[in-house]
This record gives C-alpha cells, sequence and structure tokens, in this order.
C-alpha cells in the first residue's frame, strides 16, 4: 500500500488543483476556438469570381463594412478598403432606402485573376408624404476586379484593386 503524503490529502490542495485544471480547461477551449474563428475569418474565397462577388457584396450589402477586410488582399489592404468605403459614402449618399446589387456576365481570365462582371443596382424610394413605392433599375456597366491568390493561414482569392465606373451619373443619379 502507497501512503499519500499529508500535503495531498489535504482538501485544500485537492480542491485547489482540481479548480486550476478547470480554469485551464475554461480558458483554452475559448482561446483555441477564437484562434481558429480569427484565422477562418480572414481566409479568402475558393475561386477569383467568388472574391470578386464577395467584395461587391460586402461593399454594398451593409453599412458597417463587415466582411470587407476578408475579400482585400493583404498586399495592399488599405487602398482597397478605401475605395470600397469610398464607394458605400457615395452610394449611401444618393442612393434610395432599399438598395439590390445585380451582377451577372461573370467572366474570368484564369492566367492573370482578373474578373470581370456587369454590375448594376435596383433601388427603392419610398415618398415620405404618400408611402407610395417606386423600385428603380440603373443601367448595368462593367466592372472589373483583380484578384490574386493568397498562401498561408488566410490564404485564398482575394480583391487587390477594382475598376468601377464613377457611380454618379452612371449608376446613380447625382
Amino acid at each position: 500500500m502507497v501512503a499519500s503524503t499529508p500535503l495531498l490529502r489535504s482538501w485544500r490542495v485537492r480542491a485547489f488543483i482540481a479548480a486550476a485544471i478547470a480554469l485551464t480547461g475554461c480558458l483554452a477551449v475559448p482561446a483555441g476556438w477564437a484562434v481558429v474563428m480569427t484565422a477562418e475569418a480572414g481566409q479568402g474565397e475558393p475561386t477569383p469570381v467568388a472574391a470578386a462577388n464577395a467584395y461587391l457584396l460586402a461593399t454594398f450589402a451593409s453599412g458597417d463594412g463587415l466582411g470587407i477586410d476578408r475579400c482585400v488582399c493583404s498586399e495592399r489592404p488599405r487602398r482597397a478598403l478605401k475605395t470600397a468605403q469610398e464607394l458605400r459614402r457615395e452610394f449611401e449618399a444618393h442612393a434610395g432606402d432599399g438598395v439590390k446589387v445585380e451582377s451577372f456576365d461573370w467572366r474570368e481570365s484564369s492566367s492573370t485573376g482578373l474578373v470581370s462582371a456587369m454590375v448594376g443596382f435596383r433601388f427603392t424610394r419610398v415618398d415620405p408624404e404618400t408611402g407610395s413605392v417606386t423600385f428603380i433599375s440603373g443601367t448595368k456597366h462593367e466592372w472589373r476586379f483583380h484578384t490574386m491568390k493568397e498562401h498561408g493561414i488566410s490564404g485564398g482569392w482575394k480583391v487587390c484593386r477594382v475598376e468601377a465606373p464613377a457611380l454618379c451619373g452612371t449608376h446613380i443619379r447625382c
């Protein structure tokens, strides 16, 4: 028979060890989960077309900018984010109440990472006096997205540069 030492027989020591193990488990799991979720949030898209479409939707779908940073290259993130923010600001200043982004005819040049699509917007305007709703569809114009495949933990296809016509006078009335 193995005799236990008086130190291990103390209920305080056993309670302290149990609390330390429980605390370590409680902190390690959320911290590990946060690292994994952060890495996944920064991942790009599986194809250049998916990256361009995600950028387009993130730019115009929500005013808070969530998701835009996930779509831009780490090579020039400030430039791509600034472009998205400028497009969103100009859009919000002149667009109607509800907006739907419409894109079609996606084309990809696999050798260069260039993606193009026809992009248009459909606006919903509500007259504050009468409450009548008007739907306006703008003319569709070609947008080009320069994409790049990144490697590493936040790899995948991302947008590095966007060539788009001016919103004012092309897609919206200003």
